[in-house]
């Protein structure tokens, strides 16, 4: 109680922050206009992983099927890199270059262009000056990039963190007004636990979010491991073994929620130790003696982070240590047919720009 009155006046000030900078915007005092390529913006009301990552990957691979391989950018901001400006991601970049999720998404889909850029107009004249292949970009991360107008707006609403239960920071998680959800196109709930119509109409409730209007489900979907920095299929572990007889490992994660990811792993391993970091951040030498110190000590066959973490691990020495990666994937819930939303907007956007 102590905490919140002192936190109280602080999240009311910061809610005439964002009131006044929205209301300048929306008088036009300060000036928004679309980008050099239509976009399709994601964004989110709360501070920590809702899940746009995976979800950035999955708009990808649906917006190809209608308009060709190739032909679908992203445009991140790269948060978390030391560099500035604009950067077409390579896959052999680093993350402390270019940003962990930008790096990660680059190399699941080789074909697809990257490119990081704080400031999202200049991006996305420079990737349609420097690619004339592309025709769409998401932008990952620009709810409250409102110079940029966009052409589609997606509002990312996480099942596990109900918007109207939360407050304003620093009081809650709340980094933007939820009045802000009337200004978007379409919700898509994630990380729903039951993959049915009845969870996601639950948590469209839960966030406040119509149900009258557009909105998508999707369930984040683990697979199997994968090895350090190989690539390759590693040892998953084995929920059917009784806990005495599984491997005891190490988990790692820095990411916003880490605890989901490694319960997730006790349930086919022994997590003999956890180590959790802040969302993005770098690790360092002594870190690594430490889990060497740690493997040893306590006989522990494997080291198991992220696939967002392993992009951070890259140029240490690690040699000696089996350390394996979870890849994780965004996926519809059956009922909800965002392809054929997604259509019927690049087809009205078609429409309206060729008059």
């Amino acid at each position: 109680m102590i905490r919140n009155a002192l936190l109280w006046p602080w999240s009311v000030l910061y809610g005439l922050a964002l009131r006044l900078r929205h209301l300048l915007y929306d008088i036009g005092a300060l000036h928004s206009s679309p980008g050099a390529l239509p976009t399709v913006v994601l964004g989110n009301l709360t501070v920590g992983g809702t899940g746009k990552t995976p979800l950035t990957e999955l708009l990808v691979r649906e917006m190809e099927q209608l308009i060709g391989p190739g032909s679908v950018g992203i445009l991140s901001r790269g948060y978390g890199r030391k560099s500035k400006g604009f950067h077409w991601v390579d896959a052999l970049d680093h993350a402390i270059d270019v940003g962990d999720e930008p790096l990660m998404l680059r190399r699941k889909m080789p074909h697809v262009a990257v490119a990081v850029c704080e400031d999202r107009l200049k991006g996305l004249l420079r990737m349609h000056q420097e690619n004339p292949d592309l025709k769409w970009v998401i932008c990952d991360d620009a709810l409250q990039h409102r110079s940029l107008v966009p052409t589609v707006s997606m509002l990312v609403l996480d099942a596990t963190q109900p918007v109207v239960k939360d407050r304003l920071l620093p009081l809650g998680r709340l980094r933007d007004l939820p009045s802000r959800m009337g200004h978007f196109d379409a919700a898509v709930v994630t990380r729903l636990e039951h993959h049915t119509e009845g969870a996601l109409e639950t948590a469209l409730q839960e966030a406040g979010w119509p149900l009258h209007r557009v909105h998508f489900g999707t369930f984040m979907h683990p697979m199997p491991l994968l090895s350090f920095p190989q690539g390759t299929p590693a040892k998953n572990g084995a929920s059917d073994a009784s806990p005495s007889q599984r491997e005891r490992i190490l988990a790692v994660a820095g990411i916003a929620r880490p605890l989901r990811f490694m319960d997730r792993l006790s349930e086919r391993f022994q997590v003999v130790r956890r180590e959790a970091f802040a969302d993005h951040g770098t690790f360092s030498d002594k870190d690594i003696k430490r889990w060497r110190v740690i493997m040893e000590s306590d006989r522990l066959q494997a080291l198991v982070t992220t696939e967002k973490d392993a992009t951070r691990l890259e140029g240490m020495d690690l040699e000696g240590l089996d350390i394996r990666y979870e890849p994780i994937q965004a996926q519809l819930i059956p009922q909800t047919p965002l392809q054929d939303w997604l259509k019927s907007q690049i087809k009205k956007h078609d429409s309206t720009s060729s008059h």
